[in-house]
């Protein structure tokens, strides 16, 4: 074979072989969007499903769709918007704002108004998340519902000028409900002949009851709850594609504002047939639904609903959630009106205290990650400026003096704060201490109540009781830090365990030793009021063996320390 022969052979050989590797290249299957029918990962429906836990692979195919022409500049720059929008681990709101007003802006290709509706509708969303641009969410809902109003789509329109209202609620109360009825008007009219605005319908009606219960205009909120239940009803049973539970959940989250509405509306029998059909529904027993429920058991004085649905969701929110949490402070508070509305009204103080505690920790640990994002985002800033080159050095001197200046400001808004946030807790414990002078005063009068009945007319326990009152005021004898039920019977020539009957009747008290411990601690606080006296030596003065007890016992009593009430006092 000849050599020009051969090199022919190996030509063809090597042609033979870039086509195999080709095919092979073509047809395989080598990770996510490959293989035969590849386009179809580029659309919207395969590329959201990365969105949440892989948005920098979901916001690739985007660009992958825009380079290849599956999708014109308008579309992508939507779905980054969606994706910086809905993504927590890409969450940038600035960006996806600027991506929306693109599209809208963007002349050539001209988007079609179906496309800059969406970006429109996105624009809001995006505006109504932060308070600071609420007005620009009602001015873009506005201006969308113009737009939908040229494209011919009444029920778009009715969605923008719907969310146009909720959102000028949150700027002034009163100002978007009118937007919101012309809103449902259409969805109702919609609605006469076909069930597709239905699910819609129900939701807004549901948002506007609550937005109007919220203002206290019950007499408005209850027909739209109760038009809402036959809404769902319809769906129930006009649309088979309905997803299953959906009808029930509906009404479980409906009956208990329709429940509290109406209790506050005076329809009390209403109201408790709106409980009992609440009880009714399977989702009856999701804690959610049940702590809504609660508002009304509370409202109406429902003692055993009330402790019952609180045994219940106190364990799941300290299993599920942390108890320094919004929703454990929110079950706190209504579990506090509750014990209020049926006379128990030592707890419902308790419970309101601690309450109060857990959200100023909230409030203080929302402080703390500010600060701790502050001192993030100035580290950063060191590094990145120690990445600079010498030739940028007189750059770097300038970044570093303002961010020098910024630490400074930072600093004394912190110093700022805190002087607040201590003046705050000033306040709020000379509200705890006018709190407590009044409980003091009440336990002397409900005391002077009972010395004032004839005799005859007290139980033995009462007159135990008095005997017991008189020899503490008296004699002062909870000072000596010996003091028990023991050595307290055989002054007063009785039994300990009368002591017991006596003071678990007519007092708060649970045990002679706890009534004992009261009257040691009311002792010293009356100290720390009307003297100088160190706090040790008052501890001492009123019968406590050591200086930790008496902390304990006074914390537990007053929910403050020592020193808090004697500044508390000063105030």
């Amino acid at each position: 074979m000849s050599s020009t022969m051969r090199e022919r052979i190996k030509i063809v050989a090597l042609v033979l072989f870039a086509m195999l590797l080709l095919a092979v290249g073509c047809t395989g299957n080598g990770g996510k969007g490959q293989g035969a029918g590849a386009d179809s990962i580029y659309t919207w429906e395969n590329i959201r499903q990365y969105m949440m836990e892989e948005p920098e692979y979901a916001l690739g195919l985007v660009d992958t769709a825009e380079m290849r022409g599956l999708a014109d500049v308008n579309h992508a720059n939507w779905m980054r918007a969606q994706i910086y929008y809905e993504s927590p681990k890409a969450e940038d709101l600035d960006k996806a704002r600027e991506l929306c007003l693109k599209v809208l802006e963007n002349q050539n290709p001209e988007a079609d108004s179906r496309q800059k509706l969406k970006a429109q509708s996105l624009l809001v969303n995006i505006c109504a998340y932060l308070p600071a641009t609420y007005q620009d969410a009602v001015r873009y809902a506005i201006e969308g519902a113009e737009m939908a109003h040229r494209a011919g789509n009444p029920l778009q329109e009715a969605g923008f000028y719907f969310e146009a209202g909720k959102v000028m609620e949150q700027l002034q109360q009163g100002s978007g409900i009118d937007y919101m009825n012309r809103s449902l008007d259409t969805y109702r009219e919609a609605a006469r002949d076909s069930i597709q605005p239905l699910s819609t319908l129900s939701s807004n009606l549901g948002n506007t009851a609550r937005i109007l219960a919220g203002q206290e205009n019950y007499a408005a909120a209850i027909p739209l709850l109760q038009e809402k239940l036959q809404v769902v009803s319809r769906i129930e049973n006009e649309n088979p594609n309905a997803p299953a539970g959906w009808a029930d959940q509906q009404r479980a989250y409906t009956y208990p504002v329709l429940a509290y509405c109406q209790q506050m509306a005076g329809d009390k029998e209403g109201a408790r047939r709106s409980a009992e059909a609440f009880e009714q529904t399977q989702a009856a027993q999701q804690p959610n639904n049940q702590k809504d429920m609660l508002n009304y058991y509370a409202l109406a004085g429902n003692a055993g609903r009330i402790q019952q649905i609180y045994d219940r969701l106190e364990p799941y929110y300290r299993e599920t959630q942390d108890t320094l949490s919004a929703s454990y402070a929110d079950l706190l508070s209504i579990y506090a009106m509750g014990l209020n509305n049926i006379g128990r009204y030592h707890e419902a103080y308790q419970t309101q205290t601690r309450y109060q505690v857990i959200n100023d920790s909230l409030v203080q640990r929302e402080r703390q990650r500010e600060t701790l994002e502050l001192a993030q985002q100035m580290k950063t800033q060191e590094k990145e400026m120690q990445l600079k080159d010498e030739e940028a050095k007189t750059t770097a001197y300038r970044i570093l003096a303002f961010s020098l200046v910024a630490i400074m400001l930072i600093i004394l808004v912190a110093l700022w704060r805190l002087t607040i946030a201590h003046r705050r807790v000033l306040f709020k414990n000379r509200e705890l201490f006018e709190l407590i002078q009044r409980e003091q005063q009440r336990e002397v009068h409900d005391i002077q109540r009972l010395a004032r009945q004839p005799e005859q007319q007290r139980t033995p326990n009462e007159q135990l009781f008095l005997r017991l009152v008189e020899l503490m005021r008296k004699q002062q004898s909870y000072t000596d830090a010996d003091l028990n039920r023991e050595t307290l019977a055989a002054m007063l020539g009785t039994n300990h365990r009368y002591i017991d009957e006596a003071i678990r009747e007519c007092s708060d008290s649970p045990s002679t030793k706890a009534f004992i411990d009261g009257y040691r601690v009311d002792h010293a606080a009356r100290l720390l009021t009307s003297t100088d006296d160190p706090i040790a030596i008052i501890a001492e003065m009123s019968g406590f063996a050591n200086r930790t007890s008496f902390n304990e016992q006074f914390r537990s009593r007053y929910k403050m320390t020592p020193s808090e009430y004697r500044q508390a006092a000063k105030v």
